[in-house]
């Protein structure tokens, strides 16, 4: 990953074959979905990444996992570029998290009506902090939902309670422990 998310490893998918992200970059004006870094990117400066992260889309929305990757790093970040897909795709994350228990991993998602699903059914790993991405741009919440750890907010215009904007991840790693519940972050302009 680069910028702030520099030098913490991803695993990431594609947004622009995502029908979820699809229909919420085309049709939510109020979401930060309509101005969505990664569909940007992936059409722009990080086109050369989406063969790559869709090979990923397809493996982890397809199939239960058979062989599970092993890290060696403290932190991990599923989706610092895309979405879950489906529950298939969730379930795989968390057989990854349980075979990486020295890792904690992190996963933003707007999708907690899936979450819930899954874990409805499944354990959740402790090593695993859910960050609800609230996609209601300028309407901080501070309401997480159930099987969540914490909400992650977005703002235009800087906010007293902004306890993100400026820092790269592996200094805070606010999203990578437990402790802060809501998080709130200045939307950087787009060059």
């Amino acid at each position: 990953m680069t910028g702030k998310l520099v030098e913490i490893p991803a695993i990431n998918t594609n947004t622009l074959t995502n029908k979820f992200c699809q229909k919420m970059h085309s049709s939510c004006e109020k979401c930060i979905c309509w101005d969505c870094y990664s569909f940007a990117m992936l059409e722009g400066s990080r086109k050369n990444c989406a063969p790559a992260w869709e090979k990923n889309s397809i493996l982890l929305k397809s199939n239960i996992l058979k062989e599970i990757p092993q890290f060696n790093t403290l932190y991990f970040r599923f989706d610092g570029h895309g979405e879950l897909i489906n529950e298939t795709h969730f379930i795989n994350y968390l057989l990854i998290t349980e075979h990486n228990p020295k890792t904690t991993f992190s996963l933003f998602t707007k999708r907690h009506k899936l979450v819930k699903r899954v874990l409805e059914t499944r354990k959740k790993p402790q090593n695993l902090i859910l960050v609800y991405s609230n996609p209601i741009v300028d309407r901080i919440t501070d309401k997480i939902p159930y099987y969540f750890d914490k909400v992650f907010n977005t703002t235009t215009e800087k906010s007293t309670r902004d306890n993100c904007t400026g820092r790269k991840c592996i200094e805070c790693l606010a999203c990578y422990t437990h402790g802060t519940d809501t998080l709130v972050e200045m939307k950087k302009a787009r060059s």
